[in-house]
């Protein structure tokens, strides 16, 4: 393990609660570089930046008196094919006299790492010693691009918290600054205006001095879209052979709590040759009201953006939602699944493949005020119950009982009117039959046959059911019993099976 120390730095932060699951906010944006030995290859890097929230750790007296804490902080990057870095840090605040005082620190840290083309996943792990069972775990996906030789081209974009000039040398240290990347993709109602930095590189190519290259930076509802009236900043862009930076601000006091894209364009000879897009989100219930066209205009666009996106804003951090780990997030979103709709799920879906743990709080939070405005926690809560009934009664050897059929339908349509086990019929597989005598998919009772097969490990699949969007095998009975036949030949009428489902 190594020694890290953080910087710290006075800002302000909500008065302090007691400790809780470590919560923190991850970023990560890919740069690149020359090459030490050969200037005309760039090599990419990720930049990787976290920021815990001061009250959900427990600070300590030490032996001298002050308050401080320790925290292990374990980094792992990967690629498809093995671990590329893995790194373990021993963090330790700054020591303070008071116990209010640690309220008062920025308590954060940065990496960069080098990394070839390809696609990687990155975890971050923060824990303390004595509080194992109280981690903060983050993972992300993504891709690193290969640098573009034949033309100019942009980085990501960075959102940050602060910037300012200073030939002191720390891990924040770029461009003569000290950059604190802001963490998250959220700016609270404490933000005046939304500060971000990216890059442009040169490519290897003669330079032609008839190009016209300008960089337009913009602000829009959706990604590089029709920018917003009066957020639009454009730079023009001299012939050069080193990489340059360009630090940017909208003031966003005029803007309305909601979902915002910063865009960057490349342009040559009046030709996009490069662009880039970043999610935010903006929560400020008291926007600067302005007279005008450009007030009206920026209204109907946003009506417009609202009715379609339908997501609302607000600093998750003191909702039901802050307080889940990434794991737990996970684990949610498949609970979600089975009450979602063809578009949830398809979102779901995503972020079960590549997850972000930021917006995929923001989608549950939203997902559960859908359900109940005026009390999400409250439709979640309610949801929750159905989910432990399901784990209680149905689990499965591996499994959840929300992840079992039997689960899923419980959690869907709920108890049955009528549940038949069946163990020991002559002839046929252990199975159960639920009915449930009125339905809102279809009129009429509604009937669902399970069954453990000999490849189940012991849990009961969904076999065949007469309920509308439920699976249909007209097979059933070749499944359910060995070979189908009784000895004389003729099928088992008799059978429960025969008697709820016949030929349904």
């Amino acid at each position: 393990m190594t020694l890290r120390a953080i910087i710290c730095c006075i800002l302000f932060l909500a008065y302090c609660r007691p400790a809780q699951a470590i919560q923190a906010t991850v970023s990560h944006t890919i740069f690149y570089k020359k090459n030490k030995k050969d200037s005309s290859q760039l090599e990419a890097n990720i930049v990787l930046s976290w920021r815990a929230q001061n009250s959900t750790i427990h600070f300590k007296k030490n032996e001298s008196g002050q308050f401080d804490a320790e925290m292990v902080c374990i980094i792992r990057l990967s690629n498809d094919t093995s671990i590329v870095k893995e790194e373990t840090f021993i963090i330790k605040t700054p020591p303070q006299n008071k116990p209010e005082q640690v309220l008062h620190q920025l308590i954060a840290d940065q990496y960069e790492y080098r990394v070839l083309p390809g696609n990687y996943e990155i975890e971050l792990v923060l824990y303390e010693q004595n509080y194992k069972n109280e981690l903060y775990q983050f993972t992300k996906q993504f891709e690193v691009p290969a640098a573009k030789k034949e033309q100019y081209f942009l980085s990501e974009i960075q959102l940050l918290d602060t910037s300012f000039f200073s030939n002191e040398k720390t891990i924040y240290s770029r461009n003569n600054r000290i950059d604190l990347s802001l963490g998250s993709n959220y700016l609270s109602e404490r933000k005046d205006s939304v500060l971000f930095y990216f890059e442009l590189y040169p490519n290897n190519q003669p330079k032609n001095k008839s190009k016209n290259i300008w960089i337009s930076s913009t602000i829009s509802f959706r990604p590089l879209e029709a920018e917003i009236p009066d957020y639009i900043q454009n730079d023009t862009v001299t012939f050069f052979e080193k990489i340059q930076g360009f630090y940017k601000s909208f003031p966003i006091k005029k803007l309305k709590s909601g979902n915002y894209y910063l865009n960057t364009l490349l342009v040559e000879d009046n030709i996009i040759i490069d662009k880039k897009s970043l999610f935010f989100q903006l929560y400020n219930p008291n926007p600067i009201v302005s007279k005008g066209s450009i007030s009206s205009t920026l209204d109907s666009v946003k009506k417009e953006a609202d009715s379609s996106e339908g997501t609302h804003v607000l600093d998750l951090t003191n909702t039901f939602v802050g307080k889940y780990t990434a794991v737990q997030v996970r684990t949610i979103l498949k609970m979600m699944l089975h009450i979602a709709d063809a578009n949830e799920g398809n979102a779901i879906n995503g972020f079960l493949r590549k997850p972000d743990e930021l917006y995929s709080k923001y989608f549950i939070y939203n997902f559960w005020e859908k359900r109940d405005k005026v009390n999400p926690e409250r439709a979640w809560k309610a949801y929750a119950e159905k989910i432990k009934e399901a784990n209680r009664l149905f689990k499965g050897s591996g499994l959840y009982g929300f992840e079992t059929d039997r689960g899923r339908v419980f959690i869907q349509y709920g108890k049955p009117n009528d549940r038949v086990i069946v163990n020991n019929e002559s002839g046929a597989l252990p199975y159960e039959i639920w009915q449930y005598y009125s339905l809102d998919k279809q009129p009429g009772p509604g009937i669902f046959l399970f069954y453990k097969s000999g490849n189940s490990m012991g849990d009961y699949i969904l076999l065949h059911s007469t309920v509308i969007g439920e699976k249909r095998n007209g097979s059933w009975r070749s499944l359910l019993y060995n070979n189908s036949i009784t000895g004389s030949g003729n099928i088992a009428t008799d059978s429960r099976a025969e008697q709820f489902i016949g030929n349904k």
